[in-house]
């Protein structure tokens, strides 16, 4: 479920719980600032509705607040549900109820946690936290305030979603809409140390950090975190080479979101391939039965109809009833023979009178079954049986059970950019932007094992309907 906002609670409370486990706190350094979200219905869907006292937020904060989630429209950031509202002394703030838990629970507290952090998982996760971010920098959109707290994870599609805008300002050119605010455990180098305002680049610095705790599931010293502690941590994992340029020291040499996006996707099997030949035929369904005319049970394989020849001349093939009409250039009829007698081939029925001279007649074949040689339509059915062993599923006695494995694998490999691996992954994701917002985004995973698919997800957003 949606976790209340941390700034519901006091800084002290939030500095005695981390205290032992943390040379930092967590608890976010917001004077006045402190709301509470309560989860209620919202036209007719559930919301989390943050109720903030009035006097403790000021109508200019009130207002970039609103701004900023008005701008930061994507799946990956939570939304802004209708307007804001003062009610009985409150200010009330609709927002997008998450029905899941946020990564703090998940990287830490395994016990209370209802997502397995596979690695198919992990990517899904990651990918989506930082497409968010990502999302926000190209709106000059600064966070201030990335921990584990703020980001919810969704428990049916893992879809990774950050929360608490709270704090954000729009930062351009070097100059604020608000004052640098946040929590200190996340906080970059050169933010401790005072010499410089919270930025895009301090916000790279704290989701760095959130990867690498998310990969090696454990908490890391805020002063420690560095390239090389980053490299004796994950230990050469798919993510350790995009988490350290994410955390490099010096703000002037650290990557951007929009640096590292690629690097983070291909760790995470977004776009990657295997370049494996895809056996379609393995989710093929058997032919019911094979007959002479139709042996093949693919179309692909089977000889073309006469009735639906090329319709160009040029490329039929030649009909024996239309010849040449030039004598000169006909092939000889089956029908005319030499009138000569010695020109003519032997008629099958004017023999050698000897037994020995003669060669086998077609009509006189051995009555056993068991000498006769094999008829060449039995031998091409034979054939034909042997090759398409191959095609047939395992398990493929079922026909409906097949007929449906083939529907599963035409809508998992529908509109992908590419075809599916034997063994892999392949994550799709599209998205329409208008104005500058995003409004339908769509996810499309595919994971297959050995020629079957083994997990298939279709996650569709429409933000044309908030």
């Amino acid at each position: 479920m949606f976790r209340p906002d941390a700034a519901a609670f006091p800084l002290q409370q939030q500095a005695l719980q981390d205290v032992s486990q943390m040379a930092y706190s967590t608890g976010t350094l917001a004077q006045g600032c402190f709301g509470k979200v309560y989860r209620e219905k919202y036209n007719d869907t559930w919301a989390a509705i943050k109720k903030v006292p009035h006097q403790l937020i000021s109508k200019k904060d009130l207002e970039r607040e609103c701004e900023v989630y008005n701008k930061a429209n994507h799946p990956n950031i939570v939304k802004l549900l209708g307007n804001i509202n003062l009610k009985d002394g409150k200010w009330i703030i609709p927002l997008e109820f998450i029905f899941g838990e946020d990564l703090e629970t998940t990287i830490f507290k395994a016990s209370k946690s209802k997502i397995q952090l596979t690695q198919a998982n992990k990517g899904t996760i990651i990918i989506g936290m930082c497409e968010g971010l990502l999302h926000l920098h190209s709106k000059d959109i600064v966070h201030q305030d990335l921990k584990p707290e703020n980001i919810m994870v969704e428990h049916n599609t893992n879809r990774a979603v950050i929360i608490d805008l709270g704090l954000a300002k729009f930062f351009r050119h070097g100059l604020n809409s608000a004052m640098d605010m946040g929590n200190e455990a996340y906080s970059a180098p050169e933010v401790l140390r005072r010499c410089h305002q919270r930025d895009q680049r301090s916000d790279v610095w704290a989701m760095g950090k959130i990867i690498a705790e998310l990969c090696a599931r454990i908490r890391l010293y805020t002063p420690s975190v560095c390239p090389a502690k980053i490299k004796e941590t994950l230990n050469d994992q798919p993510y350790c080479q995009a988490v350290c340029r994410m955390v490099e020291p010096d703000p002037s040499l650290r990557a951007s979101m929009g640096g590292v996006i690629s690097d983070i996707r291909r760790a995470g099997g977004a776009g990657i391939v295997t370049r494996t030949p895809i056996q379609r035929e393995l989710l093929k369904p058997p032919a019911p039965h094979l007959n002479a005319r139709n042996r093949s049970p693919s179309p692909l394989n089977r000889d073309p109809s006469p009735q639906k020849r090329d319709l160009s001349p040029m490329r039929r093939a030649p009909s024996p009833f239309n010849r040449d009409p030039a004598p000169l250039n006909r092939a000889p009829s089956p029908f005319n023979r030499d009138p000569a007698p010695l020109n003519r081939a032997p008629s099958p029925f004017n023999r050698d009178p000897a037994p020995l001279n003669r060669a086998p007649s077609p009509f006189n074949r051995d009555p056993s079954p068991m000498h006769r040689s094999p008829s060449p339509l039995l031998k091409a059915l034979q054939e034909d049986k042997n090759k398409n062993q191959a095609l047939v599923p395992t398990g493929g006695t079922d026909l409906m059970q097949d007929f449906m494995k083939m529907r599963l694998y035409q809508e998992a490999a529908k509109d992908l950019p590419c075809n599916l691996p034997t063994t892999g992954r392949v994550v799709v994701r599209r998205f329409e932007e208008k104005n500058g917002e995003v409004e339908t985004w769509e996810q499309k995973e595919v994971v297959t094992r050995g020629g079957k698919i083994i997990k298939f997800d279709d996650v569709k957003f429409n933000g044309k309907n908030k």
